[in-house]
């Protein structure tokens, strides 16, 4: 499936960032993310397809808002590997065809949100894209302040993107 393609090749990308960092690159807090680090982004970004793989074995509602902000991830790159491995490992398992509810506020007060049907497939895009842009953000701290880190050319590009760029060059 196209989307599990996708989805293994960024997290590969993600998995080789955190290997080529150093501990305290990753973990730097860098004016240019407004005091972030690029941990924080890795932490982020894993934490999304984690709900998502959790919500799935679990069978249970699947909400983003609700997301434990785990700090050891955003200081040790290791765990974050580790994570992203075990989504790795669950992508072998999955059944494309789950349906799902997805619980949603856009209320700055309320909490509780609503919930809408959606799918694995629609999650999976979803964390692809939200990946990418994530990873566009992260490329442009690399680029900045870490020049010495080489990144694949599609890093944090999108698969649109990249088609134009690709049609352009061979043109």
């Amino acid at each position: 499936m196209q989307i599990l393609s996708a989805s293994k090749t960024i997290i590969n990308q993600l998995i080789n960032l955190c290997e080529d960092l150093s501990e305290e690159q990753y973990s730097a807090s860098l004016d240019l993310l407004m005091h972030n680090s690029i941990g924080k982004h890795i932490r982020h970004i894993v934490e999304f397809y984690d709900i998502l793989k959790d919500s799935c074995l679990q069978k249970s509602e699947l909400s983003y808002d609700r997301r434990e902000h785990c700090s050891r991830t955003e200081k040790k790159k290791c765990v974050a590997v580790d994570r992203f491995n075990e989504v790795l490992n669950w992508f072998d398992q999955i059944n494309s065809d789950a349906q799902l509810k997805l619980i949603v506020s856009y209320d700055k007060l309320q909490k509780d949100g609503f919930a809408i049907n959606t799918s694995l497939e629609r999650e999976l895009v979803y964390n692809i894209e939200h990946a990418i842009h994530h990873m566009a953000i992260i490329r442009i701290a690399i680029e900045k302040e870490f020049t010495d880190i080489k990144l694949n050319d599609d890093f944090g590009i999108a698969y649109s993107t990249i088609r134009f760029r690709d049609d352009l060059c061979a043109r």
